[in-house]
């Protein structure tokens, strides 16, 4: 497909699958000639800012809508659902066409052509496997965004989506003098002393429900207050609460803001998120999904929990 000017968008709140990915395609073009921008609901989130090209990254919140006069192509990945590319849409909504490239279940495919691979570990791993003689255009800046986006979504190549196919593709980036002892630590050995205090009050609230097997914790926007958290702060809670041992599911329910609450859902074992994401029009994947209501964390959280938990149980998973 030809295109001059394509514009790439990835979902809100971006994690580093979805920022690292972008910022690989767009090297990509860009060494193919291609005008790109790259529009995202979100800015970037400070732990991902050190990555190469990360400051072409325009964000579109609080109606800072960038004015371009055509799009010949938009790109949505890691998403391929409108409502999840947040007031990027107003940017790409006229597009000549629209791609996503995905690797989640249960996707919506918005507009013209989809890519779903839900058998990939990350976008990163589609982007290398998909580009025709992607090793022609390998240099260290766009094996290091590959790379990011690759280790960040196999949480540092220790779930179940780490395959020998991730293990051949990184042991090739690698190649390019990336050092993934600096990668690991300019993600996740720089963390805010509010991502502290918020994980200190997140191990107090936590619950067992009366199987022992399923961990809930509720985080309303008073924590956040009280923390002097902000949203990237809660990297990592999830990954600390699986260590608890004899688990099969994890609920996370944090409020975003003043209307809006997350759920995040992380099991160990046979427990499908994306199942229980969807009762509540989320999804994701098989051992990590999620889904955004309006409500509030204090007075809704306990009987969201109480549903997921009827779920389980009904599909025989407890």
């Amino acid at each position: 497909m030809e295109s001059n000017r394509t514009v790439l968008t990835t979902h809100v709140r971006p994690d580093g699958d979805g920022i690292a990915s972008e910022l690989a395609l767009f090297q990509i073009l860009k060494s193919l000639g291609r005008e790109v921008h790259i529009i995202n609901h979100d800015p970037v989130p400070e732990i991902y800012e050190w990555l190469p090209f990360s400051d072409i990254i325009k964000s579109t919140r609080g109606g800072n809508v960038p004015l371009l006069d055509s799009i010949d192509l938009s790109v949505l990945l890691d998403c391929a659902s409108e409502n999840r590319i947040g007031s990027a849409c107003e940017v790409i909504r006229n597009s000549r066409d629209i791609v996503s490239i995905d690797h989640h279940e249960g996707n919506e495919c918005f507009r013209d052509y989809c890519y779903i691979d839900t058998s990939a570990s990350s976008i990163g791993e589609i982007l290398y496997s998909l580009v025709p003689d992607i090793k022609r255009l390998l240099d260290r800046d766009l094996a290091t965004c590959l790379y990011v986006s690759i280790m960040t979504d196999t949480g540092s190549f220790a779930y179940s989506n780490t395959t020998p196919a991730v293990f051949r593709i990184v042991s090739e980036l690698i190649e390019y003098g990336l050092a993934p002892d600096e990668i690991y630590k300019n993600i996740y050995n720089h963390k805010r002393i509010g991502h502290f205090r918020l994980l200190g009050k997140a191990l107090e609230r936590m619950e067992r429900d009366e199987s022992g097997r399923v961990v809930s914790v509720l985080l309303p926007l008073k924590l956040y207050r009280e923390s002097g958290a902000v949203e990237e702060d809660n990297e990592g809670i999830l990954e600390v609460i699986r260590g608890l041992g004899g688990i099969e599911l994890i609920i996370l329910l944090r409020q975003i803001d003043e209307t809006m609450l997350k759920c995040s859902l992380r099991s160990v074992n046979s427990i499908d998120c994306s199942h229980l994401a969807r009762l509540f029009d989320g999804g994701g994947h098989f051992k990590a999904a999620g889904f955004v209501l309006k409500g509030d964390v204090e007075k809704t959280g306990k009987s969201i929990v109480e549903k997921i938990l009827r779920e389980v149980k009904e599909c025989g998973w407890l």
